[in-house]
């Protein structure tokens, strides 16, 4: 009796199209990953897009960007000038005194109650008063000067109880200013003295930042390179603040400019004697590491991860660490909402242009790692708009996990389908010209020519070409399979998005070949939105 016949079985797997970057430590173990997109309401959508708002300068570099509520302005250091841009978004400069004498170090503003904006670069201090527009420096000839009396440079500050409050590098210092206006204190304002100036208690090493725990009343966090120290402003005659003896973190700062705070969150790039760079967040009484192990990986392998900068935004309801390694060409983004890490990039797949980012007016707003220019930042942008013609498409994809069967044995990719918007405005047109003729003769049957009655040859009607337009869809996918572990993706495989008002939505790949190791890399391409769902993958064996 013959064998029966055995049908072959098709076995649906999932697709997990929505995720962030989950890659492993080595390729094999997952290359997971996605890039310019977000998760929002288990759907996968583009991270914020940018407009060139306000031209500056080219052959500089954005360094800083503060939003002052009070006086209603920005204040951006970009290059060695200090620039004031008013509420439509326009220039001015502080008076002919208001620049900074050092041009790549860090920089970092704070505010007081009294109209005035305090600038620190390392080196020296500097003091905008924007009500009576004065610009006061502790650089060496200063029109207006002040008085920094430490040693070491003046670091990381922030406002705090009617101070400021600034870190003093290379000391184990950090030092308060005078409460009020620095007007009639340019030389005390700043002084040495055991009720102006705390020091770092619990360990060894250097002061790396002075942040106010937000929502945490008077607390303050001491931020060293080993350790991390909670004090109180508790208003003791001899020094104001008294550390918390009871509790500190065991892990320091690397680059002060990887701090960032908002609502009740504190992130930073942490370290300590006996740990390399992780994410840390801390709440004020406890910590956690929020970095993955393949994040982890990465910044153990960086080659100067020290030079750094983050930034901390809530944008559309979700609250983003953004973080940047420009000489290591990378940028990775923290979604509280979702827990997740993803890579952020500019149009080149380079690391993220954004240095710091400011809320102005119900837009967001940075300066820039790569030019002296002001960005506007948002999700209305899904492209990197350099200004009303020279649009850049932002790249945004997603590499999936690994598809691998408990058996290890090869199988048949049948297909890959997923859910995805269509029927969004996706055209491109080019102008295009269609060649013509100069007229055909006209003869008798017996082939000779007809003339005028003056021997002038007729024709027929003269048609020397048009320009017509040509419609091409400028939005697809783009399907590339791995193989190989995650090692390396075969060439792309492209599918058009729908035309405008043609709505269907689901996307399918067919008949995507053998392997026992799948890895997938769905990359979107167009000039406007792209919202995908998980999908299916179909297999048999």
């Amino acid at each position: 009796m013959p064998a029966p016949f055995l049908k072959q079985q098709i076995q649906e797997v999932p697709l997990k199209l929505v995720g962030g970057n989950n890659f492993g430590r080595y390729p094999k173990i997952s290359r997971e990953e996605t890039f310019n997109m977000i998760v929002s309401d288990e759907a996968l959508v583009p991270y914020a897009g940018w407009f060139k708002a306000l031209a500056i300068a080219e052959d500089v570099i954005g360094r800083a960007l503060y939003s002052s509520q009070i006086g209603n302005l920005m204040l951006a250091v970009i290059g060695t000038v200090v620039y004031k841009i008013n509420s439509n978004i326009q220039l001015g400069t502080p008076p002919t005194s208001g620049s900074i004498a050092t041009s790549n170090s860090n920089v970092f503003m704070a505010e007081n109650n009294s109209y005035q904006i305090l600038i620190t670069d390392g080196s020296y201090i500097y003091i905008y008063d924007y009500d009576n527009d004065i610009f006061y420096s502790s650089a060496p000839g200063a029109s207006n000067p002040i008085t920094w009396p430490y040693s070491g440079g003046p670091g990381y500050c922030s406002f705090q109880d009617g101070r400021f409050v600034v870190a003093v590098n290379g000391t184990q210092n950090w030092a308060l200013s005078l409460t009020g206006s620095v007007v009639g204190h340019t030389t005390d304002y700043f002084a040495i003295a055991t009720t102006q100036t705390g020091v770092i208690q619990s360990k060894p090493g250097y002061i790396q930042a002075t942040v106010p725990m937000p929502g945490g009343g008077n607390n303050i966090l001491i931020m060293g390179d080993t350790v991390c120290e909670s004090w109180q402003n508790v208003g003791a005659a001899l020094f104001p603040y008294q550390r918390n003896s009871s509790f500190n973190i065991d892990y320091g700062c690397l680059n002060p400019s990887s701090i960032a705070a908002l609502e009740n969150f504190v992130v930073w790039l942490a370290v300590n004697e006996q740990s390399g760079p992780v994410i840390m967040v801390t709440q004020g009484s406890a910590i956690r590491t929020i970095s993955t192990d393949g994040i982890n990986f990465r910044l153990s392998n960086l080659t100067n991860p020290t030079n750094c900068s983050a930034i901390l935004f809530k944008q559309d309801g979700h609250m983003i660490y953004q973080f940047t390694f420009p000489d290591d060409n990378l940028s990775y983004a923290y979604d509280f909402n979702s827990s997740l890490f993803f890579t952020v990039t500019d149009e080149d797949l380079n690391y993220h242009p954004a240095k710091q980012i400011v809320f102005f007016n119900n837009d967001y707003y940075f300066v820039s790692f790569k030019d002296g220019h002001l960005y506007r930042f948002g999700t209305q942008y899904t492209d990197a708009y350099y200004d009303e013609t020279d649009v850049s498409v932002i790249p945004r994809i997603r590499v999936t996990p690994p598809l691998r069967l408990p058996t290890q044995r090869y199988y048949i990719n049948k297909s890959l389908g997923f859910t995805v918007e269509n029927g969004l405005p996706n055209e491109k047109y080019n102008l295009m010209s269609q060649p013509g003729f100069t007229g055909t003769d006209i003869t008798t049957e017996d082939s000779f020519l007809l003339l005028t009655e003056d021997d002038v040859q007729i024709t027929t009607e003269q048609d020397l070409g048009a320009s017509i337009m040509h419609q091409i869809n400028s939005a697809w996918v783009g399907l590339s399979i791995s193989r190989d572990g995650g090692e390396s993706f075969g060439s792309t495989l492209r599918l058009d998005m729908n035309d405008t008002g043609h709505r269907k939505s689901r996307f399918i790949y067919q008949r995507l070949g053998i392997a026992n190791d799948s890895t997938f890399q769905l990359r979107f391409s167009g000039f406007n939105r792209f919202v995908a769902f998980d999908g299916v993958i179909e297999v048999y064996q």
